[in-house]
């Protein structure tokens, strides 16, 4: 395996990389799509099942990109065409889908900027349904808020992985955490705290059902990032020493976490039973407003929020921007702007086709939830399953097991279940996920 070389950068070290990948995988997912789906599915009944997937799904798949990325030390398109030529294809794909999922998931960001100035000002007033239609179809306000966001991550990725990255998340993770479990402990101290642990931790296995195991196997899946090349980027970025299994179990561990401590303010406010944008940037306003000092719990909400998305999108942009850079020869400040440029570009389309051009659609579909629902449901799952096929059966055994036995840290005993796992269990399980989510996706067409 190639020595990392100082020109292309890397982690400082262990907690810089648990930090920075965590971040990758804590999300906007995390906080409104979590809750919403305990709720349906019997609280502590489906956490249990969920736990089971992480394991079986997460985790493999997790350790996989990870393992690619650290034996190669490249960017997502030269990682698999250095293990086994002609597969670079593979990092091509996806970087063409973390690419889309930006021209959205930008737009989404800023909206979490604009909810935290406004939550701060007091200037949402009691219209909460208009004040989110009619700052998301407007023209320039969610630009202006989405362009910031970006920008911001602009100027982190600028500073390199170590001045860069690596920096911001030892920031925001800390801050991320800090939030949360203060939005956490007050909401156990209200009244309905009791009840909403009781409500997220209670096993209900009434409602247990095979889509509950589907959701399950989904939430594993999207919540650690896989099939973007986000994971990969950063595993080459661990430096020699770093034990992968045990980073993969941290970076899985602190996801759930956050998780399962975003279901309990959830459940607590009373609304786990709205699930998507609407939860955040309606309903939670609502409860915050009947607080004292609501203003305040709604500002860090939503500064939570922006922390999530942010550490999100960071590893976004570094996936495609290593690309630029490695593969293209292109110095980090002209690759960053490139990636930057076409960021600002696809949310830009993204965000007015929310208002001024919503009359053009594609499939009954905005620009918005089109590339939204092209990503989820045909992209990422179609990624996933071609990188467990890639790690159980395209790498080399002897390399495959040289690299997580030695470098990933996993003992020879374990390492044919975990190669198990990629070859047979994470492929089916994914295909699975793939297939329903497309049948449910084209019966609501």
């Amino acid at each position: 395996m190639a020595e990392q070389s100082e020109k292309r950068g890397g982690f400082g070290g262990k907690l810089a990389a648990i930090l920075a990948a965590a971040g990758s995988a804590i999300g906007l997912g995390n906080i409104w799509r979590f809750p919403y789906i305990t709720s349906e599915n019997g609280g502590g009944a489906f956490i249990l099942i969920y736990l089971g997937c992480i394991l079986l799904l997460g985790l493999p798949l997790l350790i996989a990109e990870f393992s690619v990325g650290h034996n190669s030390k490249s960017n997502p398109v030269d990682a698999f065409s250095k293990i086994r030529k002609g597969w670079g294809w593979l990092g091509a794909a996806g970087l063409i889908s973390v690419t889309l999922i930006m021209g959205y998931y930008f737009v989404i960001s800023g909206w979490t900027v604009n909810y935290a100035v406004a939550s701060a000002t007091d200037s949402i007033g009691g219209n909460y349904d208009g004040f989110f239609v009619d700052f998301t179809t407007a023209t320039w306000a969610p630009l202006l808020f989405t362009y910031a966001f970006i920008l911001a991550n602009h100027f982190i990725i600028m500073g390199g992985v170590q001045g860069g990255i690596e920096k911001a998340s030892k920031y925001m993770m800390p801050l991320l955490f800090a939030i949360l479990i203060t939005l956490a402990v007050y909401s156990l101290w209200m009244p309905s705290g009791r009840e909403a642990l009781g409500s997220v931790f209670t096993p209900d296995f009434s409602k247990v059902s095979g889509k509950t195991f589907l959701d399950a196997m989904g939430q594993a899946f999207f919540t650690l990032s896989i099939g973007m090349g986000a994971m990969l980027i950063y595993g080459s970025y661990f430096k020699k020493g770093t034990k992968i299994s045990g980073t993969a179990i941290s970076v899985v561990s602190l996801d759930t976490f956050v998780a399962i401590i975003a279901a309990i303010i959830i459940f607590s406010a009373g609304v786990e039973d709205v699930k998507g944008p609407q939860l955040a940037f309606v309903a939670m306003p609502k409860v915050f407003s009947a607080m004292p000092a609501g203003n305040i719990w709604a500002m860090l909400f939503f500064l939570l929020l922006g922390l999530a998305a942010l550490s999100s999108t960071i590893s976004m942009h570094e996936a495609v921007t290593s690309y630029f850079v490695e593969k293209r020869g292109m110095s980090r400040r002209r690759g960053a702007w490139l990636v930057t440029g076409i960021a600002l570009t696809l949310a830009t389309i993204a965000s007015l086709s929310m208002g001024p051009w919503s009359d053009f659609t594609v499939v009954g579909m905005n620009i918005f939830d089109l590339l939204d629902n092209f990503t989820a449901i045909i992209m990422l799952p179609i990624l996933g399953i071609m990188t467990s096929v890639f790690v159980g059966w395209i790498w080399r055994k002897d390399d495959m097991k040289a690299e997580l036995t030695a470098e990933g840290g996993i003992d020879k005993a374990t390492y044919p279940f975990i190669r198990f796992l990629l070859k047979w269990v994470c492929p089916v399980l994914v295909s699975v996920v793939f297939i329903f989510g497309l049948i449910d996706f084209i019966n609501g067409l």
